[in-house]
């Protein structure tokens, strides 16, 4: 394999297709995609293989292949195998500590007056098969809390021994319950609100994050639209208890939402090979539960809470293009074929060419959440103002494709400062 695609162990922005093959292929392996690599043995680089799952969070998922790609012949060397093997047992008990976890939040919430459903993450676990669904790697606890029209009653502090309750509406009661959870474990700093979610103490290790708005866009015109949508959909995701015991999105809702989030983190900081893991395995939930609803509206079963709520193709679509993300879609749709081979059968759109390789150019370079990207790297790692001139560089370097995103990046700077320094919760 050519290494003229990588330098100082970075990946070139002009990433050599030719290059990547074995590293798709490999993880094709792992999903069950294809039977093994079509290169030879002896050009199989294992320590690549395995810096390249490391960077995209895929430990787990590329011992699958290691242990696939055994059985035919093709052999991991025995000390990075037993190290290989290690860090998949540990993301197994990761796994298995968190949905327990997530488990228990939401009955907590539910008992607290919150209505809430886990975004992402554990919940994305039920779509995986079963050989690799404990060994996606696992991040943060992400809580969509709907925030309560009837108002919520929090134990305020007064300063005595006393416990004085005040009531708190909407978003305002979200942000004071996770307020409060700091103050019942005895930490005197509050978390800081920021326009869409707020850090709630960590679970023996594990970070919470409780988001009030499932994502968002920075074009208020659009974001309006998307936080209506959601807003019309959230009571349902909070009914949707999964096997695991804990609410999770819908999988019409889920196939909008993670389209959204894959979006905005494209603009804030990067996203990942495991984030369009996700996706892939959503899209194929979603796709067998369409032909379900097919197959009973010809027997003339569909009713009402068997399968007539999944949306087809085109309304997915009509709705991300109201949110301005057809093209991202598109780009999305490229990557998911090109990286996992992914059957068009399961399409949403078709493949964006010339979007989607900016996109895998990205996903490749920066790694998980941008993590390893180390251009302006200096600006990144710096203060607020040379973060914040780094952050404009980025989504700068995305205006050609997507202008409006871009285009309103200052302006919701300026509203969420507003929202921020003027609103009562902040």
């Amino acid at each position: 394999m050519s290494t003229r695609s990588i330098s100082n162990g970075c990946w070139n922005r002009n990433v050599n297709w030719l290059d990547m093959t074995l590293f798709f292929e490999f993880l094709q392996v792992a999903l069950g995609n294809r039977k093994s690599l079509s290169c030879g043995i002896k050009d199989v680089d294992w320590q690549r293989l395995f810096d390249f799952c490391k960077r995209q969070t895929l430990i787990g998922v590329g011992f699958t292949a290691v242990e696939k790609l055994h059985t035919v012949g093709v052999v991991c060397p025995a000390a990075l195998r037993m190290q290989w093997m290690a860090l998949a047992l540990q993301i197994e008990r990761q796994n298995e500590k968190i949905t327990k976890q997530c488990r228990e939040l939401t009955k907590k919430y539910e008992h607290d007056g919150l209505q809430c459903c886990i975004l992402k993450g554990q919940g994305n676990l039920l779509n995986y098969p079963e050989e690799l669904r404990l060994r996606r790697m696992p991040g943060d606890i992400d809580v969509w809390c709907i925030p309560p029209k009837d108002g919520l009653d929090i134990a305020v502090a007064t300063g005595n021994k006393d416990v004085e309750y005040a009531n708190y509406r909407g978003v305002n009661a979200v942000i004071e319950y996770a307020r409060m959870q700091f103050r019942l474990c005895g930490i005197d700093k509050q978390p800081r609100a920021i326009y869409h979610h707020i850090d709630a103490p960590s679970i023996d290790g594990t970070e919470v994050e409780i988001h009030y708005k499932p994502s968002f866009c920075r074009s208020l015109i659009r974001n309006r639209r998307m936080q209506k949508w959601f807003a019309v959909h959230a009571y349902e995701c909070t009914k949707n208890k999964c096997r695991y015991g804990f609410p999770v999105p819908t999988t019409s809702v889920n196939v909008v939402y993670q389209m959204c989030h894959l979006f905005n983190h494209y603009f804030h900081e990067g996203i990942g090979l495991r984030q369009l893991m996700d996706y892939y395995y959503t899209l194929k939930i979603w796709h067998n539960d369409l032909e379900e609803k097919k197959e009973l509206a010809s027997r003339g079963m569909l009713i009402e809470g068997h399968g007539s709520a999944v949306m087809s193709p085109s309304e997915v679509m009509s709705i991300l293009r109201s949110f301005g993300m057809a093209k991202f879609s598109g780009a999305v749709m490229y990557v998911l074929h090109k990286v996992f081979a992914m059957p068009s059968l399961y399409y949403i759109c078709q493949p964006n060419e010339k979007e989607g390789k900016k996109l895998l150019a990205e996903i490749m370079q920066g790694g998980n959440f941008g993590q390893y990207d180390t251009r302006d790297a200096a600006l990144k790692k710096g203060g607020m103002m040379k973060h914040g001139i780094w952050k404009l560089k980025r989504v700068m370097r995305l205006v050609r494709s997507y202008p409006e995103e871009a285009l309103w990046e200052p302006v919701f700077r300026v509203y969420h400062l507003i929202w921020r320094t003027l609103l009562p919760h902040c």
